[in-house]
């Protein structure tokens, strides 16, 4: 036997395609859904109860109109961005279909210039502060320098130490805030974008309940906040997004992505198969 590829540009011809059109068939995740990924989606869907702190255990009763979430654009969310986008956009667009009041702080310039360029515009559009959902159901605080310190500034009131928006608006006058200041009380949901050390600061001290996402490579030391308990839940990657989709019923561009790295694998691991056996029968002829 002798396998022999008379016109290498068929391969390669077919190898597009296959990837071409795996992009652009979104598909249900024919994975299993990882227990943080299932956890972190029941969290929004259905609620949790935090007691890492005994004395005072707190009742979350999922993501509803008003609920009052924060999002954390921390750690390297510049860096993991590429990994992470799809997955932020779909959570995203839960919390908004279901009415949740979103609350936005950027932890340094490179975090909030990300999501500028490829989040906000999405669900905004260029001027975000015109917005019909801005200052009703989202307020972006910006880039605010003082990392874990401002948020322990902020757990007694927010307006007290940032009082304006990143355009200059006075929160006091913003109509979301008005029953969002004290971090501690008023937060229902934190939300981390490779965010870390929240759990010190809200989940030991007040029992907020914490969610986490990132990149891939954030899985194997954001873990070890989730198996203490201290992260309600997390949802890593492009895998994540594509886990998020299919728990949720939103549409979305991760499980392409996700079927699309199945099958360049698949291609490769055929690839890889049919050369080796060739290479046996060549042997076998000499």
């Amino acid at each position: 036997m002798n396998i022999k590829w008379k016109d290498t540009r068929l391969i390669y011809l077919v190898i597009f395609l296959v990837i071409f059109g795996t992009s652009l068939t979104p598909i249900t995740l024919p994975l299993p859904v990882v227990q943080w990924s299932k956890e972190f989606y029941k969290v929004i869907d259905e609620g949790v109860t935090v007691s890492v702190n005994p004395d005072n255990p707190r009742h979350f009763a999922g993501v509803k109109e008003g609920t009052r979430v924060m999002i954390l654009n921390s750690g390297e969310t510049a860096k993991l961005w590429g990994d992470m986008s799809e997955a932020v956009k779909a959570v995203w667009t839960d919390l908004r279909r279901r009415g949740a009041h979103i609350l936005l702080w950027s932890s340094s310039v490179d975090n909030q210039a990300i999501l500028d360029k490829y989040l906000i515009p999405y669900f905004y559009g260029l001027d975000p502060q015109s917005h019909s959902d801005y200052g009703v159901s989202f307020v972006d605080l910006g880039f605010v320098a003082g990392g874990n310190a401002l948020l322990e500034q902020w757990r007694t009131s927010l307006r007290a130490i940032t009082p304006v928006d990143r355009y200059g608006n006075s929160l006091a006058d913003i109509p979301m805030m008005q029953n969002f200041d004290a971090m501690r009380i008023d937060c229902d949901l934190i939300i981390g974008l490779d965010a870390r050390g929240l759990e010190s600061i809200y989940v030991i001290r007040y029992n907020t309940p914490v969610l986490e996402m990132g990149g891939t490579d954030s899985a194997g030391y954001l873990a070890l906040s989730y198996t203490a308990g201290y992260f309600q839940g997390m949802i890593m990657g492009q895998r994540g997004g594509a886990e998020y989709e299919f728990l949720s019923g939103i549409p979305g561009r991760a499980s392409a992505y996700m079927l699309n790295s199945m099958a360049i694998a698949l291609i490769v691991t055929v690839a890889i198969v049919v050369g080796n056996i060739q290479y046996l029968m060549s042997r076998r002829e000499t």
